[in-house]
């Protein structure tokens, strides 16, 4: 096999597309919990992140190998160009990756790294068949990234009293909310996913992402929304991302819903990728101006990833 070929299998097997779409939950958790100044430990959470998600999917691979032999035969491991023990032997080493750089930035993030990792297996190895507990499975591991960044932003803070009334300020509990919202989200999109090779599926499951998606985005902006100031920068910026998120779902909503209805898999792709303005909104929320810059990236890495899409599948 070719350098060239051997790049390409590897990159469909960590999903590319998805891939622009990982670094936005820790950063969002870090800016939420913690907006500036920003130091080392924001790029070592992303990086785990990172590490976590790509673990996950080549389990995921590995645990699915004896099902897409038969129903997605062409996929890297069933058509034999990548080989089960060097995936296994990635997967470990990137497990092991982000648990090390979790241990680096401190103790509580190591913690939760730890009970992020224990879902992703628990997932991979148990609860992907089950109804219900399968989704909310996989829409807790995207929300844990949230979270992760948020317990790595975290900073004491001693109140006047000394030491012995040591406090913790932060706006965790935004971040906590928007952790909420992305495993919501994402466990119905999960939940489209497992009827995508079905010949005739039922219909609720086309409706749930984006009735999941309203939900999440309202109920984040009346949390964050800043009452005192209606009109203030933060605030026409969180009205815009909320308006687009939700015009964006929408178009996809009605995608979904033509008939004869449209094969799953490029949709569920399409799903994912809108997390990128979904993190947008959560790190305009931060009211900061390194919140208003990560904004902009991940809007714009949206079009970039529905390009890499044309070439690699998300789903």
């Amino acid at each position: 096999m070719s350098v060239t070929a051997r790049w390409r299998t590897w990159l469909q097997l960590l999903r590319a597309p998805n891939l622009f779409t990982v670094p936005g939950d820790p950063l969002a958790g870090f800016l939420l919990a913690w907006p500036e100044p920003l130091d080392d430990r924001l790029p070592l959470v992303i990086c785990a992140s990172l590490c976590f998600y790509g673990h996950g999917l080549l389990v995921n691979d590995l645990a699915d190998l004896a099902e897409d032999r038969r129903e997605r035969p062409t996929r890297p491991l069933p058509s034999g160009a990548a080989s089960p023990r060097a995936v296994f032997i990635v997967s470990v080493i990137l497990a092991l990756s982000a648990l090390l750089l979790c241990f680096v930035i401190g103790h509580d993030t190591f913690f939760t790294g730890f009970i992020l990792l224990a879902a992703i297996l628990l997932y991979n190895l148990w609860s992907k068949k089950i109804p219900i507990l399968g989704p909310l499975n996989m829409g807790l591991c995207r929300g844990l990234s949230i979270v992760l960044g948020a317990v790595a932003g975290i900073r004491p803070i001693l109140s006047p009293v000394g030491a012995a009334g040591a406090v913790w300020s932060t706006r965790l509990p935004l971040a906590i909310l928007a952790g909420m919202s992305v495993t919501v989200y994402i466990a119905t999109v999960t939940h489209l996913a497992r009827i995508e090779t079905q010949a005739d599926p039922p219909k609720l499951p086309h409706r749930l992402p984006y009735i999941a998606l309203i939900a999440v985005v309202v109920s984040f902006f009346i949390a964050a929304i800043d009452r005192t100031q209606p009109l203030r920068s933060a605030n026409i910026w969180l009205y815009l991302i909320s308006a687009y998120t939700l015009y964006a779902g929408c178009k996809i909503h009605r995608r979904l819903l033509r008939q004869p209805p449209p094969p799953i898999p490029p949709a569920i792709g399409q799903l994912i990728r809108l997390l990128l303005p979904l993190q947008a909104l959560f790190c305009v929320a931060s009211q900061s101006i390194p919140g208003g810059i990560a904004a902009a990236v991940l809007l714009v890495l949206w079009p970039v990833s529905r390009n890499v899409s044309r070439r690699f599948y998300a789903s």
